[in-house]
This record gives structure tokens, sequence and C-alpha cells, in this order.
């Protein structure tokens, strides 16, 4: 390795780190907003179920980069509002992860049976009963896989976060790129960095599904 590059590791670590975190920040708060709208996905009432489905195709069709430049900008145009680029990158990345976590949650819900559906409330249970006691404990098996791709796939969008300046893994690399003028070791350093934390994060989620005894 270049002994220039090689002097900035805390740098990469740390880049990797702000990575980390905001990556799982905009899943904690994609996967609660996804769970409301994927419940809403699965309602009686038509024009709940239209406006769900509205937002999901929405923020799964725009490409994560144009979504980067709006919060960045176009809020600051449209409200007269000057976000931060943590809080626009934060924005950006959680709408696009509620969104394909909502998928993810209806399908987990619409896994279930309509018989047990119709057994529980035979048996005098409520909706919110249905949801807590027979519904949740077995979707949530069916929603631990694609959860973990979506997490990966958050964490790669959160590369793009470097166009509007925010500082992490990539943008820590493009910084030490122009500071060393070395490219091909930076780079490099910053594609296995990815790669660890990815693979990391997808044998977690295959010792979950093991944990969960999860059937493909």
């Amino acid at each position: 390795m270049n002994p220039h590059v090689a002097q900035y590791w805390l740098v990469f670590l740390k880049g990797a780190g702000i990575t980390l975190w905001i990556s799982w920040l905009a899943l904690i708060l994609g996967g609660l907003i996804g769970a409301v709208i994927g419940l809403a996905r699965t309602s009686r009432w038509r024009v709940l179920e239209a406006a769900a489905l509205v937002y999901t195709e929405v923020f799964r069709s725009i490409p994560p980069l144009i979504l980067f430049f709006g919060c960045f900008y176009g809020v600051s145009y449209a409200i007269n509002l000057d976000l931060s680029p943590f809080g626009a990158a934060t924005i950006a990345l959680t709408a696009v992860a509620s969104a394909f976590m909502s998928e993810v949650v209806r399908a987990g819900i619409e896994s279930v049976g309509r018989g047990q559906w119709e057994a529980a409330q035979s048996s005098g249970m409520r909706y919110w009963q249905i949801q807590r006691y027979v519904v949740w404990p077995q979707a949530i098996r069916v929603m631990l896989p694609p959860s973990v791709g979506v997490y990966i796939s958050t964490l790669k969008d959160s590369s793009l976060a470097s166009v509007i300046g925010y500082l992490e893994l990539t943008k820590s690399g493009m910084l030490i790129r122009e500071t060393t003028g070395v490219s091909f070791d930076v780079f490099l350093i910053v594609a296995t960095l990815y790669f660890v934390i990815n693979y990391s994060i997808s044998l977690g989620g295959a010792a979950l599904e093991r944990r969960f005894w999860f059937v493909h």
C-alpha cells in the first residue's frame, strides 16, 4: 500500500463509521415509516391503500441521486429551509428505504393465510390483537431476509451523500485522493471497506434467519 495513503487509515475508519451510522439511522426511520405504509397497503379503506401505493411507487421510482439533490437544494428553494448535508441525506435515504420496507411489510402480512385471520376474528380478537399475536410473529420471519437486502442497498446508496458534501466513506476517499494524488489504492481501500461491511451484514442476516428457523 502507498505510504502516503496508509497514514490516513483513521480517516477511512471514521468515514466507514459515519456510513454505518447514517445508513442505520435511515433504516430505523425507514422501517418505522415503511411499517405504517405497509399496513396501509393492506387496509380495506381504498383511499388509504391508494395513498400508500402512491407513496411507495413514487419513492421507489425516483433515483436516489435525484432525491439527494431534491432534499438538499430543492427544499431550500421551495420553502426557504436550509438543510444540512446530514439532514438532507437522512431524509433522502429514509424516503427510499421506507418505500422498499413498505413492500417488505406488505408481503410479510399477506403471507399469513386468510384462514388464520378468520379463526382469530371468530375467537373474538380485535384487529390490533390479531396483528400483535397472530400476524406479526409469523410475518417477521418472512420480512427478515428482504430487510437485510434493504439495509445493504441503503448503505450503498449512502455513498451518494458525497455529492452534497456529506463526509462519509466515499467522500473521505475522494478527499484523500485529492490530497495524495493516489487513486487506485484509495478506491481499493474504500471498496474493500464496503465489501467487509456488507458481507458482515449478510452473515449477520443469515445467522438471524437460522435463529428464527426461516425456511426458504
